[in-house]
């Protein structure tokens, strides 16, 4: 059951993310999804194989879920923030999404711990928060540096 709602939620974000316009080059589309993917799969081993801090259950359907929303749902939701933090004008804005998504990620975080896909021992959330914080703030940086490469001096942020 996890499984099938994992799996309805990320066709769903797959099926939003194609319809929606796109500011992004799909270059940058392609470069942002594996900068995101390779962000929360290096949080997931991390804590899972480092500091034990997250425990993935031995349960197939959990671990395939686990598995399509580092593939998947994250760095898709990833994308949208760029995209969104893109075309955003003010700097209030811009801080209102940031903090808005970080509650998105963490409360993400959660429903996976809550219905079982991924086990948090003796966490503290506030690691959450500042994992996501930090997450897009590397993210917004590593975009600055990639458009000012791939557009040759434009700094549109």
């Amino acid at each position: 059951m996890v499984l099938f709602f994992y799996i309805l939620l990320n066709v769903i974000v797959i099926f939003l993310f194609i319809k929606k316009k796109k500011n992004l080059h799909p270059l940058e589309i392609l470069v942002y999804w594996l900068i995101s993917s390779y962000l929360f799969q290096n949080f997931s081993a991390l804590c899972y194989m480092n500091f034990k801090t997250i425990y993935i259950p031995d349960i197939l359907s959990l671990e395939l879920a686990h598995f399509i929303n580092r593939i998947i749902l994250y760095p898709i939701l990833l994308v949208t923030f760029l995209h969104y933090f893109l075309i955003l004008s003010s700097l209030l804005k811009k801080i209102l999404l940031i903090i808005g998504s970080v509650f998105v990620f963490v409360g993400l975080e959660w429903l996976a711990d809550t219905l079982g896909v991924i086990n948090h021992v003796h966490w503290r959330i506030w690691w959450s928060f500042a994992f996501w914080m930090g997450g897009l703030l590397l993210l917004i940086s590593f975009m600055k540096l990639f458009r000012k490469l791939l557009f040759k001096g434009d700094w549109r942020l």
